[in-house]
């Protein structure tokens, strides 16, 4: 069996899942930048008006959020392709409350890592919201009280640590969200194929590109299986049922 499949992306099959999709996906992603931008907050207007001005912001960009990805995803790959037999490694990277994790806080636990950032406008929430989504498919089904799903930030410059714990509290809250100084998250990156890099925008600010699939490894840290940004998202619940039958 091609371990790798998740590399590939599936475009043709259907989407009947829980996951929202289309216009309902969208919404959802409006939804998360309304809490995080504090709209549905009781706020002055002025702060809400510039809430409003930055939510449009992200919106405009998710427009063109998935052309930015491309050539990344294509060097994890291809990355990945090469070097399957020794993706991971020691890393050194913190919670938001500031408790140092290691790579030996994810052996022995069959667990999923997804490098992105909190200002992402489409990747990102989409993503952790399909794992919260099949998580919560799942229920019983599966012993989820083995798997561990971990958020790694690639922009340390604005995922403070008050800011990475609201915004995966927003998807579930088994979900962990890991930091580290700009060094630590490059080191990370670097030993699971993870490529990014910080784009310019107009306006002065920047958005990062950066690699969107998630990464399933076994117990062991064996690379198991990847989940691409546009995966089916029946395809995406699979692999997560089959790495927490087939990991001890």
């Amino acid at each position: 069996m091609d371990r790798l499949a998740g590399c590939r992306r599936d475009r043709s099959a259907d989407r009947h899942g829980s996951i929202p999709h289309g216009n309902e996906r969208v919404a959802h992603v409006k939804r998360i930048a309304r809490r995080l931008l504090g709209l549905d907050r009781d706020v002055p207007m002025a702060e809400k008006a510039i809430s409003i001005i930055a939510t449009a912001a992200v919106l405009l960009i998710i427009a063109v959020g998935t052309v930015l990805f491309g050539p990344l995803q294509d060097q994890t790959r291809i990355w990945i392709a090469n070097n399957v037999n020794r993706i991971g490694g020691p890393i050194a990277l913190q919670t938001p409350q500031g408790e140092p994790f290691g790579r030996e806080q994810l052996l022995g636990r069959p667990h999923i890592l997804y490098f992105g950032f909190t200002h992402c406008p489409d990747l990102c929430p989409t993503t952790l919201y399909q794992l919260a989504s099949i998580m919560g498919d799942l229920g019983a089904q599966a012993d989820l009280d083995r798997l561990t799903v971990a958020f790694v930030s690639v922009d340390p410059k604005r995922d403070t640590p008050d800011v990475l714990a609201d915004y995966i509290a927003a998807f579930d809250p088994r979900m962990i969200a890991l930091t580290g100084d700009a060094e630590q998250i490059r080191k990370a990156a670097d030993a699971y194929g993870i490529f990014y890099r910080e784009v310019p925008l107009e306006d002065g600010d920047y958005t990062v590109d950066h690699s969107a699939s998630a990464l399933l490894f076994s117990s062991d840290g064996k690379l198991f299986e990847t989940i691409a940004f546009d995966e089916s998202d029946d395809i995406a619940a699979a692999k997560i049922r089959r790495l927490l039958q087939e990991s001890p």
